[in-house]
């Protein structure tokens, strides 16, 4: 199926074309057997009355190309046995039935095959989608009746010409199909072959009101692309992507049995379709010979657009990748630079280079993507209760990646995250990722596997390395440019919390710079997340964040874990975020796209990772377990009831719906909540908790199997409490989900912080600003959202819900919705306990010079005492990652002094306390964050 080069020049879109009007074109002299001749003057009734009278006749007895309505029983079972394996989503059919309500659907496939022809008529027949009562040589004769198909045998030749017949057809509201070109044709004899029926669409269109959709169909028995040489025996049989007769039919065995081992399965393409009215109207001067020109080139470029999404650029070998990238001017200069510098033979360098080369470099294989897809069908089976995919999403994805190279970011929580999206992309016939993976996962006999399936190898640090992230780069930059889809993880590492991690510029930078020097010309960025019910993870985890040392782990040590394949973990939920283009990006800042200067690409580089961060974040599905897992969290008391349990959700579930516009849920909550529809405000927090009451049993289900939860028998229901360790992993789960809550958080937090239910406008304003930057390191706020906006968005949902009211420069809480408000505070109120805990800390460090690590085990060991003395209110506090990003904060501020000492690994990070800050200076700080915290109960207070 490759694409031939065209023979028809490309117009600019804002050149008007010129040619023959409709008047100049010349209608067929005669219509023998049907009537008297019909002259080019004959008026448009007598027209259609010829075209109503043709159609009627080859509905009466069908063209021998028409496609069969009524199958005998025999062939209906062997199509079935054929066909059923073929991938025909239901976006596809949705498509062409969209185009069949509005107009005239006529079929385009590109290369002229039978086989596909009798597929198509076999999967349009079950689907109760239009048959195409016309298509050029073919015939559907022997899937007939046998009196049927002796009767065409013996029927005279049709007299009139072929596009006459279709046209008609068309005319009168039927469909038919058209092949643009046979496999052994000249381009030459590729247009006489087609053209004249494109040629009829034109007119027939331009003649009538009711448009006509031309929808392009793709059959794809093998998603394998086409080898970059053709050998000869691809010349007589045909290739991967333009088999001949015998190719197609070892072909289709081949794929009838991957497809019962679950090694992928053909699929169909339908592209979104031509819809010839607003076609012509893009070219008005143009006459119908100009016009079915332009229409075979926009279909041409449909399907290479398709197949460059489906099945990718055509591959090239090791030796010759590493050819091109070795002659490239960036790495040539940076050898002669370094050869310069250090002395070292530019032959040294070079072999050097190859060496890096073949450390980075994938090797992505179908075989071996197909033998993943399999394995990783069976473990997600065994261990999941099922994906929750947002199709919508993919669709943009789909389209976005015709005509730009993608980059993928995803969320980063698990391993297993390496292994979702080329199993999605794969099994909805997308072109598997490549994908940047840390060195570390290169391991024997994993890493070949995993560069065979499309990895490609990262070191952490490029430290004292010169020539290495410059083949690095270079890689990269050639894998864009070939049109490969590039996933990596912009968080660098995975979130232990549940939060996104702050991001990490290297990759992105790298790809900047590919954008702004014009070497790819087209580049959008996917925001993707990637949420668990239960992490795989989740004890190594809970000992990282209590301070343990990281244990070197892999995805192939988990996924041959014994527990891990007799655990159920729930479902696994992908959401993907609107793509965005570098271009519109580069315009929306009225930054040049071409080689904008380091001071302008910088910040630009900076807020876009940050802005990626964001999208991730808005797009996260909350789900039943995040749900549970923060009501568990925020309750006031050691044990909640079920029926308190349920209300809460409804609680939370009825501020998102209502107050946050673009919260997605989980599509089982979705389903669960259906049928939820214009509840009184009095009772919707009851009836929603209701309705979701079975997905809530099963997150507590869950939690219950893995010794999370304590349960006790009540009166009349059930107690559940959090056991104190498994608070670290439950808060993973809510954090998957705080990021809705953290403005509403803060502001709830700010004002209680005040002791009193009157206060002014601008003394919470100026108490949430100070909690917003103490969290600068905690979350990503709104790009480009001024701080002001989102405190009266805040401020005017807890009006809305009547929990206050603002009189003028004052604010007013209700004193019976204290409660509510309390629930909003405590989730961010954990995260500023771990602050308290280090800043208590500050005062006793006087000028002692404390490594980090040091730093981080006294304030971790101090907290776990006060925990025990029940000084602190949230065992889930006494967190590492939330340690350090207090520590980040206080270097920032000035409290801390950081020192860095050199050494060959890596540095290590030094901090005391600032001689501006020591004493009062920081017990002040202290104080300040305690009286947030506890609300002036200073016994509270933590006695490091």
């Amino acid at each position: 199926m490759d694409t031939k080069p065209s023979m028809l020049p490309t117009p600019p879109e804002a050149v008007e074309l010129q040619g023959p009007s409709l008047d100049e074109i010349p209608l067929p002299s005669t219509m023998e057997g049907l009537g008297t001749e019909v002259s080019e003057v004959e008026d448009q009734r007598e027209l259609e009355r010829k075209h109503r009278g043709i159609a009627d006749a080859y509905l009466a007895r069908p063209h021998r190309s028409a496609m069969v309505e009524r199958f005998g029983w025999l062939v209906r079972w062997l199509m079935g046995l054929l066909f059923s394996h073929v991938l025909f989503e239901r976006r596809c059919v949705d498509n062409i039935r969209d185009a069949h309500q509005r107009g005239t659907v006529v079929y385009v496939m590109q290369t002229h095959s039978r086989f596909d022809y009798l597929y198509f008529n076999y999967a349009l027949k079950r689907a109760k989608l239009p048959l195409a009562r016309f298509a050029n040589d073919v015939s559907t004769g022997p899937f007939r009746p046998v009196l049927v198909w002796l009767k065409q045998l013996f029927r005279r030749s049709d007299k009139l010409p072929q596009e006459s017949i279709m046209e008609a057809l068309v005319t009168q509201g039927h469909s038919a199909l058209i092949f643009l070109d046979h496999r052994h044709h000249s381009d030459e004899e590729n247009l006489e072959f087609s053209q004249k029926y494109l040629y009829r669409l034109v007119r027939a269109q331009k003649r009538q009101d009711q448009p006509i959709f031309l929808m392009p169909l793709m059959l794809f028995w093998e998603r394998r692309p086409d080898p970059q040489y053709v050998s000869f025996l691809g010349e007589v049989f045909g290739t991967n992507q333009r088999p001949g007769f015998f190719r197609k039919i070892t072909g289709f065995i081949k794929t009838t049995w991957q497809s019962f081992f679950n090694l992928g399965q053909p699929m169909v393409q339908v592209s979104s379709g031509i819809e010839l009215q607003s076609f012509l109207k893009e070219y008005p001067n143009a006459g119908s010979a100009d016009a079915c020109e332009l229409i075979r080139q926009r279909l041409e470029r449909h399907f290479a657009q398709e197949r460059a999404v489906i099945i990718g650029p055509t591959p090239q070998n090791t030796e010759d990748t590493y050819a091109s990238i070795a002659k490239r001017p960036e790495l040539l200069s940076a050898i002669q630079a370094l050869s310069l510098q250090e002395g070292i033979p530019q032959d040294t360098l070079q072999r050097r280079a190859r060496r890096f080369f073949d450390e980075i470099a994938a090797k992505q294989s179908l075989v071996v993507v197909k033998i993943f897809s399999m394995f990783l069908g069976l473990v997600w089976y065994r261990i999941f209760d099922g994906f929750e995919v947002d199709e919508k999403g993919l669709d943009l994805v789909r389209e976005a990646g015709k005509d730009s190279c993608l980059i993928l970011i995803p969320s980063h929580k698990s391993h297993v995250d390496y292994l979702v999206l080329s199993y999605l992309f794969y099994h909805y016939g997308l072109v598997p990722p490549h994908i940047a993976a840390g060195v570390n996962l290169s391991f024997f006999p994993m890493g070949p596997l995993f560069r065979r399936s499309g990895a490609f190898f990262i070191r952490r640090s490029f430290k004292g390395e010169d020539l290495y992230p410059v083949v690095f780069k270079e890689y990269l930059v050639h894998l864009m440019s070939q049109g490969y889809p590039i996933e990596f993880f912009i968080e660098g590492t995975r979130s232990r919390t549940g939060k996104l991690v702050k991001p990490r510029y290297g990759m992105l930078e790298m790809i900047l710079q590919a954008y702004t020097t014009g070497r790819v010309p087209s580049v959008r960025i996917v925001p993707i997340s990637v949420g668990y019910e239960k992490i795989i993870e989740s004890e190594a985890y809970k000992k990282e964040l209590l301070g343990a040392q990281k244990k070197k782990e892999s995805i192939a040590g988990l996924l041959k874990t014994p527990k891990i394949l007799t655990s159920r973990y729930g479902r696994l939920n992908v959401q993907f975020g609107k793509p965005i283009d570098l271009g519109d990006y580069f315009e929306r800042y009225d930054l040049p796209k071409i080689d904008p200067s380091a001071q302008e690409l910088t910040p630009l580089m900076v807020r876009l990772a940050h802005r990626i961060i964001y999208d991730i974040n808005h797009v996260t599905a909350v789900t039943p377990t995040a749900l549970v897992a923060l009501v568990l969290l925020n309750s006031t008391t050691r044990h909640i009831e079920r029926d308190r349990l349920l209300h809460d959700v409804g609680f939370v579930l009825r501020f998102l719906l209502k107050h946050i516009p673009h919260v997605r849920l989980s599509k089982a909550l979705e389903g669960a909540l259906t049928n939820v529809r214009n509840i009184p405000d009095g009772e919707l927090e009851t009836r929603l908790g209701e309705a979701t009451s079975a997905l809530i049993d099963e997150a507590l289900e869950l939690f219950l199997s893995n010794d999370h939860l304590e349960v006790v028998d009540g009166e009349d229901q059930p107690f559940y409490r959090i056991l104190d360790e498994a608070r670290v992993e439950l808060s993973f789960y809510r954090n998957n989900i705080v990021h809705l809550l953290v403005p509403e958080g803060l502001l709830a937090m700010a004002m209680l912080g005040f002791g009193q239910d009157s206060f002014s406008y601008r003394d919470a304003h100026d108490e949430t600003l100070f909690l917003s930057k103490l969290f600068k390191y905690e979350w990503i706020y709104e790009e480009r959202a001024a701080f002001g906006q989102v405190f009266d968005r805040s401020l005017e949902r807890f009006r809305q819900a009547k929990w206050l009211q603002r009189r003028e420069a004052r604010i007013e809480l209700d004193p019976e919705h204290h409660t509510e408000l309390n629930f909003f505070r405590r989730v961010a109120l954990t995260f500023l306990e771990a602050y308290v805990v280090l800043t208590s800390f500050l005062e006793q460090m006087n000028e002692r010079e404390l490594e980090r690590e040091e730093l981080l085990e006294e304030a971790l060991k101090r907290g776990r005492t006060a925990y025990l003395r029940g000084e602190m209110l949230f065992f889930e506090s006494i967190s590492k990652p939330t340690m350090l990003n207090a520590i980040r904060l206080l270097k920032d501020w000035g409290v801390l002094q950081e020192r860095r000492e050199p050494t060959r690994k890596k540095d290590r990070l030094l901090y005391r306390v600032s001689a501006s800050w020591r004493g009062a200076r920081a017990l002040d700080l202290h104080k300040r964050l305690e009286q947030i915290v506890y609300l002036g109960q200073t016994s509270k207070r933590p006695k490091m």
